[in-house]
């Protein structure tokens, strides 16, 4: 008998302790899967319905995205590796390299060339920041005027 009314009282303690403090919610965690620092200003307008997508993105060594342009705005972190991206806004749409822990934004409907020109793999995440509903994230385009072929 007295091990029931033990066992009971234990139970009844912490019964009263955990109404009395309440449970902890679980602890909600976040860890960065891609991390860089963009030296640009930036605008973005989304028209509805909009998708966000984010992908990860792998360019072996002298790989290449072609010409093209986005119906919406592109962030972009490189993870690993050096980017070398060719943007028609460019002054005769020279490269600028972006390494691990940098980043940029592309606005919509510019056309640029991005690629690999290093020896080694370059990873990257990229978000569109809303394309139109069942609309292509990437489009093909043709060198600009302003960029070597």
């Amino acid at each position: 008998m007295k091990l029931i009314a033990a066992t009971s009282f234990a139970l009844f303690a912490v019964v009263v302790a955990t109404t009395a403090f309440g449970a902890a919610p679980p602890l909600v965690t976040a860890t960065p899967v891609a991390l860089a620092t963009v030296h640009q200003s930036y605008r973005i307008s989304v028209r509805k319905p909009a998708d966000l997508m984010v992908v990860k993105v792998k360019v072996p060594p002298g790989g290449s995205f072609g010409w093209h342009s986005h119906p919406s705005a592109v962030a972009v972190a490189v993870t690993s590796g050096t980017l070398t991206l060719y943007d028609s806004r460019y002054p005769n749409c020279g490269p600028k390299r972006f390494s691990r822990g940098q980043g940029f934004v592309e606005p919509r409907a510019h056309v640029h060339l991005a690629r690999n020109e290093g020896t080694k793999p370059v990873t990257l995440y990229a978000t569109y920041l809303g394309v139109p509903h069942g609309a292509q994230p990437n489009m093909p385009a043709s060198a600009p005027a302003n960029c070597p072929a």
